[in-house]
């Protein structure tokens, strides 16, 4: 049977990753696993590092880097730019929502608040607060609170759907 799972290893010491890929493929071994090297890259966050880049092996083959990776929808990039991440997540956020909209309009249900609030509640607000415990600490400061593009799209939704003027307070909204 073939079957695939995600697996992310941080390590602030090169030495100490290497250890991990080491241990990752003798775990691999012993549960009759097989890693895809293919499918698995390095990306390197420590800028402030003077020396050459490390090399990372996996069953002796090296792995490739890269800029950013994507890990159960959430991007990180070799900055840890969370604002990146967020927009990132925008996309599947703004699809949920344009479904929404569709499904109320073609069971003609556009016209009702509570139904249309219902449905953004099941399929849309999910899909926006996926890997959200990452991306939106930088948000939570009292000042702050709304300026996430997520948290901007979610606020449009719910005034178009309510009929409220984009000039209301976000927390009356809410």
């Amino acid at each position: 049977m073939l079957y695939a799972d995600d697996l992310t290893l941080t390590a602030n010491d090169p030495v100490q990753l290497q250890k991990m890929l080491r241990r990752l493929v003798s775990y691999a071994a012993r549960k009759r696993l097989t890693v895809n090297v293919q499918k698995s890259y390095i990306v390197n966050s420590n800028a402030y590092r003077n020396c050459a880049d490390p090399v990372f092996r996996l069953y002796n083959q090296e792995l490739e880097e890269r800029d950013s990776f994507t890990y159960l929808g959430m991007l990180f990039d070799k900055h840890m730019n969370l604002h990146h991440a967020a927009t990132h997540a925008l996309r599947p956020f703004n699809a949920a929502l344009r479904r929404v909209k569709e499904f109320g309009i073609e069971k003609r249900i556009s016209d009702r608040p509570h139904a249309m609030l219902w449905l953004f509640k099941t399929y849309a607000l999910s899909a926006g607060m996926y890997a959200s415990q990452i991306w939106s600490t930088q948000f939570l400061k009292h000042d702050n609170g709304f300026s996430n593009p997520l948290q901007v799209a979610h606020m449009t939704f719910l005034e178009r759907i309510l009929g409220i003027k984009s000039t209301s307070a976000n927390w009356c909204v809410l």
